[in-house]
């Protein structure tokens, strides 16, 4: 049986500012890297150009680029759009970006686990070690607290941090972190 029906208790969406940063970040960057690096090769170097053209090697060489730049923004935006979690009667599973996490409920320490804001806890800030991070969104298995940690994070403000006995802790953002938690608890019970 699953019980995640309560919007509330799903993970929070990545903000658009994470969208706009990767899209930022993997096409008009490489195409404006290349076309500065086009632009200051010598004149007099050995080139070879397409059709004899240097206007129309650069436009072919930066359509390129921009071509192969999509192809690779493409998956990552959808993936970034990926964010589940499912409480089942034994265990909590969370899917964020390309990672996936299943943790058995009876390895949750909910006693100690409590809703955070990361500005005031510093210690359990999340580096990453595995993990897909643009600005507005951290994704995968990172370090916190000197332990591995499952990360599922939109922008960090208010976060829920659940230790478990399982070698790793999580630390998550659901839409309302005190309501996970209380279902989590009650499940738990």
């Amino acid at each position: 049986m699953t019980h995640t029906d309560d919007p509330r208790l799903q993970l929070a969406p990545p903000p658009e500012r994470a969208s706009t940063w990767l899209f930022l970040l993997c096409v008009p960057l490489p195409v404006a890297i290349t076309a500065a690096a086009l632009l200051t090769v010598p004149g007099d170097s050995a080139q070879v150009l397409i059709g004899d053209s240097l206007p129309l090697t650069v436009a072919v060489t930066l359509a390129g680029v921009a071509l192969i730049s999509l192809a690779v923004w493409y998956p990552l935006a959808r993936a970034m759009q990926r964010q589940q979690l499912l409480l089942t009667d034994v265990s909590l599973q969370l899917q964020s970006t390309f990672y996936r996490c299943d943790v058995p409920l009876r390895q949750l320490q909910l006693e100690r686990a409590r809703v955070i804001d990361l500005d005031e806890h510093p210690q359990l800030r999340p580096r990453k070690s595995n993990g897909f991070s643009v600005p507005g969104l951290r994704s995968g298995w990172f370090r916190s607290n000197g332990r591995r940690t499952f990360v599922a994070l939109a922008d960090g403000r208010r976060t829920l941090w659940i230790p478990s006995s399982g070698g790793h802790d999580l630390l998550i953002e659901p839409r309302d972190p005190r309501a996970l938690l209380d279902r989590l608890r009650a499940s738990a019970a």
